[in-house]
């Protein structure tokens, strides 16, 4: 299988990173690891002219994608078995389900509809995530991942750092981003005299550290997570996570899972994510 995997960003572009380029990584490493001729291109440096050189039997996977120009979008519908790997909501103008009254935005903000419509599938992260895009677009073509991508060394990780003294304090995500609700998180806090830290580092396996030494996770976002890493990888690490409606991962029937059995499920994910992108083009060929 030929596979092209187009994105906005490569993992090595974020000074510190993205959940959404990290688990467009993993992909990609999986399926190299599966000796599948996979190549990655940013969504910027797409053209008609580009895709017109690729082997027409290519298998391509959308990622992150607002970089990509129309003419490409089109060019791609009518060319190519492609799959939408959707990490927020791209089908809404300004990507931002909570602005409207339960989350259901008015016609005129949909936009990108027959790129959705047209794919083979639309893959999403959560139950949560699914009911969203489908209220807004109605698409029969959406699948459930129920999860992300990790790596072996991520979840030796997680492992380790459930062995650490936790400390009786809240671990808060120490984030620039509005919509990640820090300061909602340092109220919440603040107003109920709970200890708690604000953590952030370059280094990934230092940062999951810092979150591992404390008891407690307090999440609260101001816009939908598709499914919320942070939460995840927090509950892997046998703390407790405090959050509210918008985590699309505390929907899903496994979120009751803490530590190794939450590391198991998530590792055996990697298969089924795997083997679900596999089977969609399979069915076409």
């Amino acid at each position: 299988m030929n596979l092209l995997i187009i994105s906005d960003f490569f993992l090595s572009d974020l000074p510190y990173g993205g959940g959404a380029e990290y688990n467009d990584l993993i992909l990609y490493q999986l399926f190299l690891q599966k000796q599948c001729k996979i190549s990655r291109s940013r969504s910027r440096e797409i053209t008609v002219g580009s895709l017109s050189q690729l082997n027409k039997n290519t298998k391509i996977i959308v990622s992150n994608f607002i970089q990509l120009n129309e003419d490409s979008k089109n060019y791609i519908i009518n060319n190519f078995e492609y799959i939408i790997y959707e990490h927020d909501h791209k089908y809404l103008r300004r990507r931002v389900p909570s602005l409207f009254y339960n989350f259901k935005a008015p016609d005129n903000e949909i936009v990108n509809y027959n790129f959705y419509k047209s794919a083979k599938a639309v893959l999403v992260q959560s139950g949560f995530h699914k009911k969203i895009i489908k209220l807004n677009i109605n698409i029969d073509n959406i699948v459930n991942l129920s999860g992300n991508l990790w790596t072996d060394n991520d979840f030796e990780q997680f492992k380790k750092n459930l062995s650490i003294d936790k400390e009786e304090r809240c671990s808060i995500l120490n984030s620039r981003l509005e919509n990640k609700g820090t300061q909602h998180a340092i109220s919440h806090c603040e107003k109920n005299k709970i200890p708690y830290e604000l953590i952030a580092d370059v280094n990934y396996y230092k940062f999951l550290e810092k979150m591992a030494k404390n008891k407690k996770l307090i999440f609260l976002p101001t816009i939908p997570e598709t499914l919320s890493r942070i939460c995840i990888e927090a509950r892997m690490m046998g703390c407790t996570v405090i959050t509210n409606g918008m985590v699309g991962a505390k929907y899903e029937e496994w979120y009751s899972l803490k530590g190794n059995d939450l590391i198991n499920l998530m590792r055996d994910k990697r298969d089924t994510i795997i083997n679900t992108i596999h089977q969609i083009f399979k069915a076409t060929e």
